[in-house]
């Protein structure tokens, strides 16, 4: 898991692949192959909800303020970076201990 966690000067990058499904859930498992945590949400692809949604889950998740967390990349397809405002070992820590 810690391939899909990229360390930068403002915080990580957490490499996600996300799924339509019938619950939210986070983290919804890890694709090796692709080097990305999943995650599984309830929200249709419909003008930025999902996407929203999906921050939403990440700073709950996280314990991050709004101001915290952003989709770098991938708004428009399944596959997306979210910069967290964290160090990779609280991240890390986090995933282990929540898991």
């Amino acid at each position: 898991m810690m391939d899909a966690i990229e360390e930068t000067k403002e915080g990580c990058i957490i490499h996600i692949k996300v799924k339509i499904g019938k619950k939210n859930i986070f983290p919804a498992g890890y694709d090796e192959w692709k080097k990305r945590i999943k995650i599984e949400i309830n929200e249709e692809p419909v003008k930025g909800r999902a996407n929203k949604k999906i921050i939403a889950m990440l700073q709950s998740y996280f314990s991050l303020a709004p101001n915290e967390s952003i989709i770098i990349y991938g708004e428009r397809c399944s596959e997306k970076g979210i910069l967290v405002k964290k160090k990779k070992e609280e991240i890390l820590h986090i995933l282990k201990n929540e898991s």
